[in-house]
C-alpha cells in the first residue's frame, strides 16, 4: 500500500509516541511501513529525512547493545542534508566507549560552547586515560561554564587518576605537574613530599606549606600565619587565589582585598582553528589566558564588598568588570541578583536569577536564591512552591526546611510549621552560623500560642545558647521572655529578666509598663531608682493592638482607675491568643478596686467563653460576688458546684482557722431561709477545737428558735460560752442562773 508523504510523517509521529512509551511490539510493522513508503520523501524535504533519521537514532539507542556502525550512519546522512544538530551530536557522543573519535571532531568543531559534548568527549578520554587531554577539555569547559559542577567533579576525578599514575611511575615525574594535580586534588600526602623536593623554585615551594596548613591547622592559625609571614612575601597568583578561596570559604571577607592584587587583563587566542588539532591548541590557549581567573578575581572583591564592607560602589565596579569579561558568567550574574535584592530592586533581581540559571548556575542554588527573594518580597506560597521544587531535585537542607516552616508561620497554619521545625531540630546539625537560633525562635512563639511553656523554656534557652550575651538578637529573645513569664504570673523571675534588658538600655518600650507594674503590684521587688512611674500622658488614647490595651490597662491600674483598668485588659484578652490570663487579670483588678458588676461581668465571660480555664480561685470568686450582690440562690448553687468540682481544694487545701467558704454557705442559706441548711453548716463550723463567739452565739440563737424548751442545750450552749472565755452579757448572766435553777428543780430536787 503506498502512503502519501503527509501519512508517512504522520507514521513517524506514531513511531516516536511509541517508542516513548517502550511498545517496542507495536512499533515494529509501523518501522516497516514506514521503511516502505520513504521514497516519497525525496531529497526536497530535508528536515523530513531529518526526522527519519533521529528517529531511529533514538530507535538503535533503545536497545541494550547499541549498532554504533548504524547509528553513526544516520548522523553521516544528517550531515548530508545540512540537518544535523548539536543535540544529535549530543546523542551519539554520549556513548562515548563506542562513539568514534570522528564524530567527537566535528561535534566540538562545530559547537566549541557546548559544555555537553566537551563533558562526554572528556568520558571517553578518562576511559582511555588520555588525562592531559580530558584536563584540558574539563578546564575549558569551567572557562565557560565556571558553575558547571559536573564538569568540576569529573576534573577532580580525572586529576586523582593521572597524580595517582605519576606517583606509581618508576619515571621521575615533573615537580611543577605533581603540584599542579596535588593542589586541584588536595593530596595531602603528595604536598608534603613537594615540600622537600629541591627542583622547586622558592616562590612554587611555599605554594605547598600554605596549602598542607589550610588543611591541617585550624582556620584562626591559618590566619596568624597569613598575618605574621606570608602577607609580606612576594606569592604567586596561584597560592593568593588559594589563600583568597580558603578566606571565603571561611566567610572572612575582610581578608580577600588584603590577599588579592588587581587582576591582568587576559589575552584571548584568537578562534581561527580549521582543523581539531589548532582547536585543541585554541582550547589550550584559551585556557592559559586567565579569562576566567579573572572574573573569579572580581567575583571575590565583589562577594568581599557584599558580605563585608558593605561597599555598594565596590560592588558595582566588580560586577561591571566581571561582567565586560563574560557578561553570562552565572556566579558573577548571581552575585549580581543578591546585590540587586540588597538594593530592593526585587523584580530586576528576580530577571537576574532566571538569567543566571539559563547560563549554567544550579538548580540547587537556583532555587534556594528564588526561595530568599520570595521571603523578601514576603511571596510566601512562592516560598512554598519553591521549596517544593527544591525537595523534588534535592535533599532536604537546614535552610530550605527553614524558609519552609517560616511561610507555614506566616499563614499561621501552626500545626504544619511545628512538623516542619520538629523534623529539622531533630535532624540537622545545627552549628552556631545555622538558621537553628531562627527556627528556636520560630517554635518558641507557635508554643506560646499553643501555651506550652515547658516546651517554650526550652527553647527560649536553646535559642539564647547561640548568642553572646549583649547581642541585639540576645535581648530580643529575653524580651520575649519578660511577656511570657508575666502572663505565667511568675513576677519575681519576669522582673529578673525585665531590671537586667533594663540596665542594659534593651527592654523594648512596649515591656516598660509590664515592668512598672511588677515593681508597683509586688512591694518586695525594688523600683529601679531610674525607672519613672506611668502618668496620664502613658496611656495610648487610640489604642488598636494586643499591646496597646494590655499596656493601657496595666497603667490605668497603677493610676487607681480600676474600671477603666479592667475593661482594656477584657479588650487585650480578646485580642490574646491567652484569653484566659488577662481576663483573670482583668478580674483580679476589678476586685482590688471593688467593682463587683464588672467584676461579675468577668467571671461570666470567662465562663461562657474560656471554659476551660475555670479553676478555684476563678469559681469561688463569682460565689463571692454573687453573695456581696444578695444574689443568694445563684451564690448557693455556685458554691455547691464549687464543692463537687474541687473537692481536694474546698475540704483539706482551704484555710481552716476561718473557712469563708464554709461561712458563705451558712449566710447564703440563711438569706434563703433554709433552716435545715443553716443549722447544718452552723453544726460544721462549731466541730473546730476553738470555734468564735459569733458562731456559739448564731447556734444558741437557733436552737432557741428549733428548741426553746430544751433546757440542756441552752445550758450547754451558755456554758460554751463560759468554758470559751467569753464574757456574758448581765442578763445572760441571770438567764443561765435561772436555768441552773430550773434544771435541779426538775431533775435533782
Amino acid at each position: 500500500m503506498s502512503l502519501t508523504r503527509k501519512e508517512v510523517l504522520a507514521h513517524i509521529e506514531q513511531a516516536y509516541a511509541l517508542l516513548n512509551a517502550k511498545k517496542f511490539a507495536d512499533l515494529n510493522p509501523l518501522i516497516t511501513i514506514i521503511q516502505d513508503n520513504l521514497n516519497v520523501l525525496g531529497y526536497t524535504y530535508p528536515s523530513d529525512n531529518a526526522r527519519y533519521y533521529r528517529f531511529f537514532m533514538l530507535y538503535i539507542g533503545a536497545f541494550e547493545q547499541v549498532n554504533m556502525e548504524v547509528m553513526h550512519s544516520y548522523v553521516e546522512a544528517l550531515e548530508e542534508v545540512g540537518q544535523v544538530l548539536a543535540s544529535d551530536y549530543e546523542y551519539i557522543c554520549s556513548y562515548y566507549k563506542a562513539c568514534p573519535e570522528l564524530v567527537y571532531e566535528k561535534a566540538l568543531q562545530a559547537y566549541p560552547y557546548n559544555e555537553t559534548l566537551h563533558i562526554h568527549y572528556a568520558l571517553k578520554l578518562q576511559v582511555e586515560k588520555r588525562y592531559t587531554e580530558a584536563i584540558a577539555i574539563l578546564k575549558y569547559v569551567l572557562e565557560c561554564y565556571p558553575a558547571t559542577t559536573e564538569a568540576r567533579f569529573l576534573l577532580w576525578e580525572i586529576q586523582s587518576a593521572q597524580l595517582e599514575d605519576q606517583v606509581k611511575s618508576t619515571e621521575e615525574a615533573d615537580c611543577y605537574q605533581l603540584l599542579e594535580l596535588a593542589s586541584a586534588t588536595h593530596n595531602l600526602d603528595v604536598l608534603k613530599g613537594l615540600q622537600l623536593d629541591t627542583r622547586l623554585d622558592k616562590k612554587t615551594k611555599l605554594l605547598t606549606f600554605i596549602q598542607v596548613a589550610i588543611w591541617e591547622l585550624r582556620s584562626v592559625e591559618v590566619i596568624e600565619l597569613w598575618k605574621k609571614e606570608w602577607k609580606t612575601l612576594d606569592l604567586t597568583d596561584l597560592s593568593r587565589y588559594v589563600l583568597a578561596d580558603y578566606a571565603k570559604a571561611f566567610m572572612m571577607y575582610d581578608l580577600v582585598p588584603q590577599i588579592l592584587k588587581a587582576p591582568q587583563n587576559p589575552d584571548f587566542p584568537d578562534a581561527d582553528f580549521t582543523n581539531f588539532t589548532e582547536y585543541k591548541a585554541f582550547i589550550q590557549a584559551f585556557t592559559n589566558a586567565g579569562w576566567q581567573l579573572v572574573q573569579h578575581h572580581y567575583l571575590l572583591l565583589g562577594n568581599a564588598a557584599y558580605f563585608h564592607s558593605k561597599n555598594g560602589n565596590a560592588v558595582k565596579i566588580c560586577l561591571k568588570n566581571g561582567l565586560a569579561l563574560n557578561d553570562k558568567n552565572p556566579l558573577l550574574l548571581n552575585l549580581k541578583a543578591m546585590f540587586l535584592k540588597s538594593e530592593g530592586s526585587y523584580q530586576e533581581a528576580g530577571a537576574t536569577y532566571h538569567e543566571a540559571f539559563r547560563n549554567g548556575l544550579t538548580m540547587d542554588n537556583y532555587l534556594q536564591y528564588l526561595i530568599e527573594l520570595n521571603n523578601r518580597i514576603e511571596s510566601y506560597q512562592g516560598v512554598l512552591d519553591t521549596v517544593k521544587q527544591f525537595h523534588i531535585r534535592h535533599t532536604p537542607t537546614l535552610k530550605s526546611m527553614f524558609f519552609k516552616a517560616r511561610a507555614l508561620f506566616k499563614f499561621h497554619r501552626d500545626d504544619e510549621a511545628l512538623a516542619v521545625l520538629n523534623e529539622a531540630l531533630q535532624d540537622f546539625p545545627l552549628h552556631s552560623r545555622s538558621y537553628a537560633p531562627w527556627m528556636y525562635h520560630y517554635r518558641m512563639i507557635i508554643n506560646k500560642r499553643k501555651r506550652n511553656y515547658t516546651q517554650y523554656f526550652l527553647d527560649q534557652q536553646a535559642e539564647i545558647n547561640y548568642y553572646v550575651d549583649g547581642d541585639d538578637d540576645y535581648f530580643d529573645t529575653t524580651n520575649l521572655a519578660v511577656e511570657i513569664i508575666f502572663e505565667q504570673g511568675e513576677y519575681e523571675e519576669c522582673y529578673k529578666y525585665a531590671i537586667y534588658n533594663h540596665e542594659q538600655g534593651k527592654l523594648t518600650e512596649e515591656l516598660y509598663p509590664i515592668f512598672q507594674w511588677i515593681c508597683f503590684y509586688d512591694f518586695l521587688l525594688e523600683k529601679p531608682d531610674d525607672l519613672q512611674d506611668p502618668t496620664e500622658a502613658n496611656i495610648n488614647k487610640q489604642p488598636e493592638t494586643f499591646e496597646d490595651f494590655r499596656n493601657n490597662g496595666l497603667i490605668y491600674w497603677m493610676l487607681d482607675d480600676h474600671t477603666a483598668a479592667a475593661e482594656s485588659l477584657m479588650v487585650a484578652a480578646s485580642k490574646s491568643v491567652n484569653k484566659a490570663i488577662y481576663l483573670k487579670l482583668a478580674l483580679t483588678c476589678a476586685k482590688e478596686g471593688f467593682k463587683n458588676s464588672l467584676s461579675l461581668t468577668i467571671c461570666e465571660t470567662i465562663r461562657k467563653e474560656v471554659p476551660e480555664a475555670r479553676e478555684f480561685k476563678t469559681d469561688y470568686t463569682y460565689a463571692q460576688i454573687l453573695n456581696d450582690e444578695h444574689r443568694h440562690e445563684e451564690a448557693y448553687k455556685t458554691l455547691l458546684d464549687v464543692l463537687k468540682s474541687y473537692p481536694e481544694r474546698s475540704f483539706f487545701e482551704f484555710p481552716k482557722d476561718y473557712n469563708f467558704l464554709l461561712h458563705i454557705l451558712k449566710n447564703n442559706v440563711k438569706a434563703m431561709a433554709n433552716m435545715s441548711a443553716y443549722n447544718k453548716y452552723i453544726s460544721m463550723l462549731l466541730s473546730r477545737d476553738t470555734p468564735t463567739e459569733n458562731q456559739l452565739r448564731e447556734q444558741q440563737e437557733l436552737s432557741k428558735l428549733q428548741s426553746e424548751e430544751d433546757l440542756f442545750l441552752q445550758h450547754n450552749l451558755m456554758e460554751n460560752l463560759v468554758r470559751f472565755n467569753f464574757e456574758l452579757y448581765p442578763e445572760e448572766q441571770e438567764e443561765l442562773k435561772e436555768m441552773k435553777m430550773r434544771i435541779k428543780a426538775a431533775h435533782f430536787a
